[in-house]
């Protein structure tokens, strides 16, 4: 159920006239009707079984191109194992890229930390 705003405009003139002949805060009382209002809205639509659907599509949508994403992304490496020269730079370049990221995200949150490999 949508308000329009000449709708929005008469329901907080009468809750204003209302609320003066109650001695209330007019203000207070717009505030409060039209909050009540947004929360019945949304109980609404939250109990809808197409919103709970809805939700449940979106996730499954999101991890398909995330996997999408990942196999467009994966692809062109498989054929560079096809030549043993070319399968050692792709790995490299993997790698590389890796290790830059991390060093470039440690420089940027200000990671500082060293590791003794003899104490754990």
């Amino acid at each position: 159920m949508v308000m329009s705003g000449l709708a929005v405009a008469v329901a907080a003139a009468s809750v204003m006239a209302a609320a003066g002949l109650a001695a209330v805060e007019p203000a207070q009382a717009a505030v409060e009707a039209t909050s009540s209002h947004h929360a019945v809205e949304q109980f609404q639509l939250a109990e809808g079984q197409e919103f709970w659907g809805n939700v449940l599509r979106y996730g499954r949508y999101f991890v398909t191109v995330m996997l999408g994403t990942g196999y467009v992304m994966l692809r062109p490496l498989a054929g560079a194992f096809k030549n043993p020269v070319s399968g050692v730079l792709a790995v490299a370049g993997v790698v590389g890229s890796v290790v830059l990221v991390k060093v470039t995200l440690e420089a940027m949150l200000g990671i500082n930390e060293i590791v003794d490999p003899l104490v754990l």
